[in-house]
Parts: structure tokens; sequence; C-alpha cells
């Protein structure tokens, strides 16, 4: 993967639309951006903290950079499918700790609060209270996968 520090100005840009869009901010001291297959990462400080042009957060940024996103709890059986790369259904939903619409990015979070996924809320969390079934959000990123080794 080829990576490149971003300008001071490209850096201002970026940090900006992470407090936008996530509410966070951050001060590293060096932003990198690497393409690969036709997919960006962003590194802040070594850490790769972000990827696609989207910007959707990594869970190494989680653990590293402490960065806290709105989420979800889930049972045993929804954490197995999850860490296979599966996406979310309802039912395996125990605890909603944000209040979640369309095109929202959470985590997903075991019982005792580990983060084992990031996804892409596609129904709200009222319609998924009410209807208590159907797919609530799109496995994006989790332990293990491709984004994962990168981070390690």
């Amino acid at each position: 993967m080829q990576r490149h520090f971003l300008s001071e100005k490209d850096s201002k840009d970026f940090l900006d639309k992470i407090k936008e869009k996530y509410n966070i901010i951050l001060s590293p001291q060096k932003i990198e951006i690497g393409k690969e297959k036709k997919e960006v990462y962003y590194f802040l400080d070594g850490v790769l903290s972000f990827f696609s042009q989207d910007i959707i957060p990594t869970l190494c940024a989680v653990y590293k950079l402490n960065i806290s996103l709105p989420s979800v709890k889930v049972d045993e059986g929804a954490v197995r499918a999850v860490l296979k790369g599966a996406d979310l259904f309802v039912p395996g939903i125990k605890e909603f700790n944000c209040n979640c619409k369309p095109g929202d990015i959470i985590a997903v979070t075991t019982m005792d609060g580990k983060a084992i996924a990031i996804m892409k809320v596609l129904i709200s969390k009222e319609d998924a209270e009410k209807e208590k079934r159907g797919k609530f959000s799109k496995n994006l990123h989790y332990l293990g996968d491709e984004i994962w080794k990168i981070c390690k």
C-alpha cells in the first residue's frame, strides 16, 4: 500500500469532517492516507483510524484512540455471526445505546461492552423496537477482517 502525508490544509479539512460527522475532536501529529484496491485508508499517528471515502472509523481507532461511537449491545448468537461478517438483525440486539437512524455509523458491542464491529444502520431504532424483526445494520468492518489485519 502506498501512503503519503496529508498537507496541513488537507489535514485540517479531514479533522473538520470527523468533528462534523462524529462529533469527535482529534489532534494527531501526522495524518497519512493510503490507497489500495480502490479503498482509502487514513492513518492518524501511524494508527489505521478511518477507511473508505465515507470516512468510517476502524475498530483500531475505537481501541487505540478511545473513539466513542453510538452503539448496540448484542447477544452471543449475534456476536458469533457478526464476527463471521454477517449483518445484524433486530432479534440479536439486547440494548440500544443510540438514537439510531438509517445511515448512522455505529459500533456493535458484546454484552460486556467490547466493540466487535462497525456497521451502517439500515432502519431506525423506533422501527426496530416496533417491528422486532428484520435487518438492522450492514456490517462494514469486524474483528479479524482485512481492515483489522492492517491494524495489527
